[in-house]
């Protein structure tokens, strides 16, 4: 197999200190990921306290927005790839503009998603779940939660900024303003302390806007402290080149409607599963929420990769470039190893941390442990998908991430869900399986090397 002679080429130990670098950039992200996720669990334990009817109407509602923060990550991602190979080429204009790209482009999706959310939740909320009792906690939660994007527009924008110029402790910083906010406030409002009432699961939607509101003035005062090279003035913000527009359009396009087609899909999954009964969404929200504790290993990845493979192919060094890629593919598979024994021990006692029946408790273990066991197969893809992405390969991504996703692992899934009357439990392993075809698909793709691009170097601005 061509991929694995072209990691035999390249070791990772060459005493060039490169396991030092990728861990410098990788750990305060994935310790960034996993604090925010950590406090996620909290929140989520904090709804759990409300009923499993309120927790499976807050999942099913976070089912539609994530398909927001996907796409607004597409946008990011795609002017990421610019930002981190214009300023290896040290066009620090271009990276500005990159930047401002990605904020505008944002803009204009969260006003898309932010209108439904608004005007018909109910509606959004009876799709994922066929039970009237959700209907309520939706109306009471959706409003308020969905607005929550707005302050994330220029936040994400800007971390994403800085994540990609190697300034990840900065951002590590920015979130724990915000997920510490998250949770003074959702357990001020959610329970009603220091004299307020207690507002249930609009508390818990409330609390989620103010903390979001709180990142994005800390990230403002962050900005204006230390003068990134992205950063400018208002004016400078609608002063993009047409040549700069219009590529990151055409590398941010295939990626948004890959982002918002992988999220639509996971959303149409959750309704899949949704057919066994409301106990298996209830269990899929504790096991999402403690899932995501082990895959902040991605985020610091994906952080690298910009660095040691997007930076070196803007600076035209591909064969630097190329050998980063597969070393780094190497280093991303050991700490694999640990982190699906890490998510397989915490199957045995996470889920009794919730108040719910036994029934949501053994579902949620053993989706858990599934999830530890094709821990490594996730991370074989997301490995591929990071480093194509880098190379500005957006369309093979879409080939192997959302195109697979639709073509393969939904038509799979949906027929159990509805031509079937497995159990959950055979329905949840057969979508799992998927990924292990899904590695052959995406490793081919890789050894192909079309991502070896540098993409600064075809951007001519007059």
């Amino acid at each position: 197999m061509q991929l694995v002679r072209n990691l035999r080429l390249y070791p990772i130990f060459q005493n060039d200190g490169f396991p030092r670098r990728i861990l410098s950039l990788a750990i305060p992200i994935m310790f960034q990921q996993m604090f925010v996720n950590l406090v996620n669990l909290l929140d989520n334990l904090m709804v759990g306290q409300l009923g499993e009817t309120v927790l499976s109407a807050v999942a099913a509602a976070n089912k539609y927005n994530m398909i927001g923060l996907f796409a607004i990550n597409g946008v990011g991602v795609a002017a990421g790839v610019y930002i981190s190979q214009f300023y290896g080429a040290k066009e620090e204009e271009r990276v500005r503009e990159s930047y401002h790209f990605s904020i505008l482009a944002s803009a204009l999706i969260v006003l898309i998603l932010v209108v439904p959310g608004l005007l018909i939740p109910d509606k959004i909320g009876l799709f994922f779940v066929h039970d009237q009792s959700v209907i309520q906690p939706i109306k009471d939660y959706f409003p308020l939660a969905v607005l929550s994007f707005v302050p994330q527009i220029y936040s994400f924008a800007t971390q994403n900024a800085m994540r990609t110029l190697g300034e990840s402790r900065k951002s590590l910083y920015l979130s724990l303003v915000a997920v510490l906010s998250n949770v003074v406030f959702n357990y001020i409002f959610i329970f009603g302390h220091l004299g307020v009432p207690a507002m249930g699961v609009k508390g818990a939607a409330l609390g989620s806007l103010l903390a979001r509101t709180c990142e994005l003035v800390a990230t403002r005062i962050m900005v204006r402290k230390h003068r990134f090279i992205f950063s400018g003035s208002f004016t400078q913000l609608f002063k993009i080149p047409p040549a700069v527009t219009k590529a990151i359009t055409r590398k941010a396009l295939p990626l948004v409607i890959n982002e918002i087609g992988y999220s639509s899909g996971m959303a149409l999954l959750f309704k899949f599963y949704g057919t066994r009964g409301k106990q298996v969404l209830a269990a899929m929200a504790i096991m999402s929420t403690t899932s995501e504790l082990f895959f902040a290993i991605f985020a610091g990845i994906a952080v690298a990769t910009m660095v040691v493979v997007g930076q070196p192919l803007g600076a035209n060094e591909l064969e630097e470039a190329r050998s980063n890629a597969y070393r780094l593919y190497k280093m991303g598979l050991l700490m694999a190893v640990v982190f699906s024994m890490l998510m397989l021990a915490s199957s045995f006692f996470m889920p009794e941390l919730y108040e719910v029946s036994a029934e949501v408790k053994g579902l949620a273990a053993y989706f858990l442990r599934l999830y530890a066991i094709f821990y490594v197969f996730y991370t074989i893809n997301s490995l591929a998908y990071q480093i194509l992405r880098a190379g500005g390969a957006m369309h093979q991504t879409m080939i192997m991430d959302s195109g697979f996703f639709w073509f393969v692992n939904l038509p799979v899934v949906g027929m159990v869900a509805y031509l079937t009357d497995w159990s959950i439990e055979v329905m949840f392993l057969c979508g799992q399986l998927t990924d292990i075809v899904k590695c052959f698909v995406s490793s081919h793709i890789l050894a192909k090397e079309d991502w070896l691009n540098n993409l600064a170097a075809g951007v001519k601005v007059d």
